[in-house]
Formats: C-alpha cells, sequence, structure tokens
C-alpha cells in the first residue's frame, strides 16, 4: 500500500458550547429516558459527512466567515427543539439535565486536499479521519460529557467535513439523522417546507427499568487500545455477483446487500478461527434492527431516542467449520426475519412483548465476557439520510464513521455510487491481516 508522503497538519483553531437560541423551559429541564435507552452502549457514536468546496470559496469567499457562523447559527436554532442534546446526563437518576450547558463546537482546518481523504485504498489510513471529530471516541456517561460535539474541519481546497459525536444515550442513527437533517434545513432556508420536528415520547412505549446498558466494554480514552480499522468496500458488480452464488428459496426475498456482507465477513471469522485453534470456538454474532417501523402500530420516524433491538445469531464450538456462504446467510437471515416479526407484537403483549427486546441485551452481556465465546456485532447504517443532508452547499459527496476504541465491530455504510457496500472492519491486528488473506474477502472486496 501506497503511504500518503506528505506532513499531515490537523490544528483545532476555535472551541465553544453553543447553546439553544430559546432557552429551554422550566417544565422541559428534567426529561427521563426509556428503558431502550438503558440498553444502548455507554459510547460516542462518530459520523463524518464531506463536502466539496462550496462556490462561494471557489470564487475567493471566506469559508470561516461565510459557513462557520452560518452553521453555528442554525444548530444553535434547531437546538431549542432538540433541547435534550444541550443538557447532561445524570446516570444515577436516568434522566438528562436539559441545562441549556450546549453542544461542543470546534473549528479546524488542514493542510490535505479533500481528494486525499476521498480514496482510503490508495494509501490513507482509516483512523485519520478521527482528526475530523470534535473530540475522541470513547465512553460517554459522565455529567461533564457533552450529548452532541461537532467539529467543521476546512480543507485546504475549500471543502470541509463536519464531524459529529453524539452520545448513544440518547441517540440511534435515525435519531440523528433527523437532527442532521433539521439542522441542515434550517441552514439552506427549507426548514418551514420539508422537516418535522422530533416527538419525545419513548417514555410512554418503553418506561424505565433501571437496566443494563449492552456493555461493550468501551475505554474512556482509545490509549493502549490495541486494535485496527481497515475499510473493505464491495462495490455493486461484487454484491452482484454474491447474490448469483445463492439458492433461492420458493417466495424469498431478493437478499439485501447488507446480509450478503454480514454472512461473508462471519464465513471468514469461523474459517479463520477453525485454522487456527483445530476447531472454531462458538459464535455469536448480533446485529441492531430498528424498531420504529416494525412495531405495531408504527412509530413515527422523527421518534426521539434509542428505537433499536438486537437480531442474534450463534453458532456451538466446531459447528460453522463446514457452513459455506449459504449456509450462514440463511442462519443471519432467519435471525432477522424472526426478530422483525417478534418486534411487531412488542406493544400487544405487555412484558413478554418488552422481552423481545430485552432478553437478547442481556444474553449479549453475558457473550462478550465469555472466553469461549467469540462475540461479533455488525450495525449497517445503509440507506439512512445523511447523504441528502444540504447544508446550503450541496450535498455531503462521502460519508464516514471513525476508529472506535472496540474489538470485532463492523460498522457498514453505503458506498459513494449508493449500490455497495463499506465496511469499518475492527478487530486485533493479527485477525486483520488474517482477514484481508481470505479467499472470499480478496475475491470481493477492495
Amino acid at each position: 500500500m501506497q503511504i500518503l508522503n506528505f506532513k499531515m497538519d490537523f490544528i483545532n483553531y476555535k472551541s465553544k458550547f453553543v447553546k439553544p437560541f430559546t432557552p429551554t423551559p422550566a417544565n422541559k429541564r428534567f426529561y427521563k429516558i426509556s428503558f431502550t435507552d438503558e440498553l444502548a452502549p455507554t459510547i460516542y457514536v462518530p459520523l463524518i459527512l464531506y463536502y466539496s468546496a462550496p462556490p462561494k470559496i471557489l470564487n475567493g469567499g471566506d469559508l470561516a466567515r461565510n459557513t462557520y457562523d452560518h452553521l453555528e447559527d442554525s444548530l444553535s436554532n434547531t437546538l431549542s427543539d432538540f433541547y435534550p442534546l444541550a443538557g447532561r446526563f445524570i446516570r444515577k437518576f436516568s434522566l438528562i439535565d436539559c441545562n441549556d450547558q450546549g453542544v461542543l463546537y470546534v473549528l479546524g482546518k488542514t493542510n490535505i486536499q479533500l481528494s486525499d481523504i476521498l480514496c482510503l485504498e490508495n494509501g490513507s489510513k482509516p483512523e485519520m479521519v478521527n482528526h475530523f471529530l470534535p473530540c475522541e471516541i470513547g465512553a460517554a456517561d459522565e455529567v461533564d460529557n457533552p450529548m452532541l460535539c461537532v467539529k467543521i474541519t476546512t480543507f485546504e481546497c475549500g471543502g470541509f467535513a463536519i464531524g459529529m459525536c453524539f452520545s448513544h444515550r440518547l441517540s440511534d442513527m435515525g435519531t440523528m439523522c433527523n437532527f442532521i437533517n433539521n439542522w441542515a434545513a434550517r441552514s439552506n432556508g427549507v426548514y418551514e417546507h420539508k422537516i418535522p420536528s422530533p416527538i419525545f415520547d419513548s417514555m410512554n412505549y418503553f418506561p424505565q427499568r433501571g437496566l443494563p446498558e449492552l456493555d461493550l466494554k468501551v475505554p474512556r480514552s482509545s490509549m493502549g487500545v490495541k486494535n485496527v480499522v481497515r475499510v473493505l468496500h464491495f462495490k455493486g458488480e461484487a454484491i452482484s455477483a454474491m447474490r448469483e452464488t445463492l439458492e433461492y428459496e420458493d417466495g424469498s426475498r431478493r437478499p439485501s446487500k447488507v446480509q450478503l456482507v454480514v454472512a461473508l465477513l462471519w464465513k471468514a471469522l469461523v474459517h479463520m478461527d477453525q485454522a487456527e485453534n483445530g476447531q472454531s470456538k462458538a459464535s455469536f454474532l448480533i446485529q441492531p434492527v430498528g424498531l420504529r417501523d416494525k412495531i405495531v402500530p408504527q412509530l413515527p420516524e422523527n421518534s426521539f431516542g434509542n428505537f433499536w433491538g438486537l437480531a442474534t445469531s450463534q453458532l456451538g464450538p466446531g459447528e460453522g467449520d463446514k457452513m459455506g456462504f449459504q449456509d450462514l446467510f440463511k442462519i443471519l437471515r432467519n435471525s432477522v426475519k424472526k426478530t422483525a416479526k417478534d418486534c411487531a407484537k412488542i406493544l400487544q403483549n405487555g412484558e413478554k412483548g418488552y422481552g423481545v427486546i430485552i432478553d437478547p441485551y442481556l444474553e449479549s452481556n453475558e457473550k462478550i465476557v465469555d472466553n469461549d465465546v467469540n462475540f461479533y456485532l455488525l450495525t449497517c447504517w445503509c440507506k439512512f439520510t445523511f447523504y441528502k443532508a444540504n447544508f446550503g452547499y450541496g450535498m455531503p459527496i462521502w460519508s464516514s464513521t471513525g476508529k472506535l476504541p472496540v474489538q470485532n465491530l463492523v460498522i457498514m455504510l453505503d458506498d459513494q455510487e449508493g449500490d455497495g457496500v463499506e465496511a469499518w472492519v475492527h478487530l486485533d491486528e493479527k485477525r486483520m491481516n488474517k482477514l484481508e488473506q481470505d479467499p472470499d474477502i480478496k475475491f470481493y472486496a477492495i
């Protein structure tokens, strides 16, 4: 792999807290989280959107004057509706103190071109994008941790990146997208016509129960965490080729690109373990499943908070050693299908219905600390709307996550063309090197 041959400088030159434009009323001061919020892991969730240079910048405009202040003003206005994001989490009482302390807002610049970042396979290291984030990715539930941090970074070419870290205690990707779309709509002047405000109704469906979060063993700092991240790009043609290898059952739906990639990665990981130990360990894989469109009646897309459950798939010791791509695909597909079906009945079945959400979390917390089990989390951010976030300077030309201090994690995003998948794989270095040499990974991924 070719390494970039110039010095990369990243400078933060301004940092402040942005508060809601309209102060939060006293009757909204304390926001109680739901039990689905309680179950969310203690971590900042990173998302970065990348934009080409706006026309005014290409014509000699001043980004700092024309863009930074405008984005800050529209952010402040957006926080008036999303006021819990400007508060602080009080763990002891499982609530957000909506005290308007504000969102961390950082301005930065770099001496590299946006094009240097867009082609990670051409020499850039994926972890480099963490420089575009406003804070370190780590545990995020202390009382002094902002619920949201934002950083605007300009490139030498005039393009810029908007890096965001959302506390998972309040936000799933649906909530993040609703916030981003609201902020973008206010920024480009179309808010009044298109974007609904958040609905704070999660406690009505999932009242607090004092549950433990999904414990991913996230440290406060990434210092000393020995994992690496690689971006495996499965282009649209590779996805089509994978589909052609499957035998379809009568009436079965066309396999999603995400399930194909998950099956391919799981097969590689299981067979790597077998090759190293003679027999693979038990394997436990979880996939988050969105609840908003699966619960009956469906929840509004702009419902604020965490609305996701877990689909679990597992293999006993040695069970996957002789399994192929098709076998593992069926296990994964059936797991997600069953979870989606069960979720439809959550609100009709009382305590039993809640168990559909809660039980997989509790089981996952047992498996993640079991040394005899390989635990994997594969989460999908495909088909979310952040690629449509136009702040008045055009649509993002790329989106990414960052390097997280978590082992055995895969985050999947749409690629720039929309029909492929970029899988951000987090493993220890030894297993990552083996994964990259897997014949199917080498064949389908770039």
